[in-house]
């Protein structure tokens, strides 16, 4: 038997190191470094870290872990780190002034910081905190509460991720975000209250849940009002999945509850309460901005400057909805609505989750001012909406850094608002950029849908 030559064969690529003319200089390999990117890192990882971060196998057993550590972690941060009054004391005000005096007339409710500006849901659960915290006397308790409430929300996140197809390695980024523990923990603002409740009704809604789904919406958008910014794409998934006349009905339905909600003040001071629930014209102070710090104030207070911005987040809605959300740009409007009239579709989880977080997400960037509070608006769907842009490796693991370090400079700066900004904006511009025909894998259409007639089951989900 001939010995086994130590030459590689030229059909695998690969020459024998001692080949002078193929030996890399000492340069070249430096050079080889330098070039390594993102994707070479994980390709070196070990089998079975990479199931383990990259797949969802083990999914269940990582967000075990995290919400474990998690729950820790917010446990240590109510017990060592002071807690801030912001608001808290004003929503006890407003809650004793419902329960005790008895107080319906919504002009009338008021407290240190400002007249009650929530609709109703917001009094009704600050009144259950009013009631177990001795009238918010007993401040450890009320953070207890809250903290409880953050972790059912990073658990109902933990369920959309993994209904969205997300690998359990974003499990972690969600738990790390400093301001949102302050926001649930420390200060105990109704954002946090409001989005755990939308949480639940994306959870419904990806499970093609989508009565109930509108249903628990109304509830979170009773709560505060940043709810309306999901309400465009929520909309266009009614639409779809519904059909006309059912899609309707579920808006309707939304409506509704808004009116149940509000009875206790508008039986006998309607006009009081619409207007001051949802007053749509509140100007917000420019001490408290963390977007538009670099404008000058005079432009920041400007109406022309909102009706700007409302006239800008109406374009990006158009667009999405346009060329992303729907099948109108390759088919047509009227076409389009005349398919969809009737038909209903089998829309992919990832589809509905995405959509939601975007239009979401629009809002936020086209928002005349953003509080410090307002970061629980979308800080726990940015992993989420990051892994799956249309941008490159570095820039995903840089834009959610960059967005935590400007939530968390007080006050903010020039510097930190432009760089939300251009954050924000290039998050959302890797989001148009990504094939949204593609991430309804389910569909067997060009249009990433697939109608009940020729869905594999036969079935359509309904409530």
């Amino acid at each position: 038997m001939a010995p086994r030559s130590n030459v590689s064969s030229p059909r695998n690529g690969r020459l024998p190191p001692s080949s002078p003319a193929q030996a890399p200089a000492p340069r070249d390999k430096a050079a080889t470094k330098q070039k390594m990117t993102l994707q070479d890192l994980v390709n070196r990882l070990h089998p079975t870290v990479k199931e383990i971060l990259f797949t969802q196998r083990y999914f269940w057993h990582v967000a075990a872990a995290v919400l474990v550590a998690d729950s820790i972690l917010t446990l240590a941060i109510i017990r060592f780190v002071a807690y801030t009054e912001i608001d808290f004391s004003t929503y006890m005000q407003q809650a004793q002034q419902f329960l005790a005096d008895g107080q319906r007339n919504y002009s009338q409710i008021k407290g240190d910081t400002g007249p009650c500006v929530y609709p109703a849901g917001h009094l009704f659960f600050y009144s259950i905190i009013h009631r177990l915290t001795d009238g918010g006397k007993n401040l450890r308790v009320g953070q207890y509460l809250f903290g409880g409430l953050y972790m059912i929300s990073q658990a109902l996140m933990v369920a959309i991720y993994q209904k969205a197809g997300a690998p359990a390695i974003l499990l972690p980024i969600l738990a790390s975000s400093k301001r949102l523990h302050s926001i649930y923990a420390l200060r105990m603002f109704n954002d946090g209250v409001a989005m755990t409740i939308m949480f639940s009704a994306i959870l419904l809604l990806a499970n093609h849940k989508y009565r109930m789904g509108t249903v628990v919406t109304s509830l979170a958008l009773s709560v505060k009002m940043n709810i309306l910014l999901f309400v465009p794409a929520l909309a266009v998934i009614l639409f779809r999945a519904r059909g006309f006349w059912p899609g309707l009905v579920d808006g309707l339905t939304l409506v509704l509850v808004q009116v149940l909600v509000s009875l206790p003040f508008s039986l006998t001071h309607p006009f009081e309460y619409f207007s001051q629930a949802f007053d749509l014209s509140r100007v917000f102070l420019y001490k408290w901005t963390v977007n538009l710090r670099f404008l000058p104030e005079e432009v920041f207070l400007d109406v022309r400057l909102s009706m700007a911005l409302l006239l800008v987040h109406a374009g990006l809605l158009i667009a999405f909805g346009w060329y992303k959300w729907t099948a109108i740009s390759r088919i047509g409007a009227s076409s389009w609505f005349r398919a969809q009239w009737r038909a209903k579709e089998v829309l992919s989880p990832k589809f509905i989750v995405l959509s939601l977080l975007t239009s979401n997400l629009i809002g936020i960037i086209c928002a005349r001012s953003l509080h410090y509070q307002f970061y629980a608006w979308y800080a726990q769907s940015l992993p989420l909406l990051l892994w799956n842009v249309n941008l490159q490796g570095t820039t995903k693991a840089i834009l959610p850094i960059a967005i935590e370090v400007a939530w968390n400079t007080y006050p903010s700066t020039n510097t930190s608002s432009l760089l939300l900004c251009a954050s924000n904006l290039l998050l959302l511009l890797g989001l148009f950029k990504m094939d949204h025909a593609g991430l309804e894998a389910s569909s067997s259409t060009s249009n990433g849908i697939r109608s009940k007639s020729s869905s594999a089951s036969g079935t359509q989900k309904k409530d």
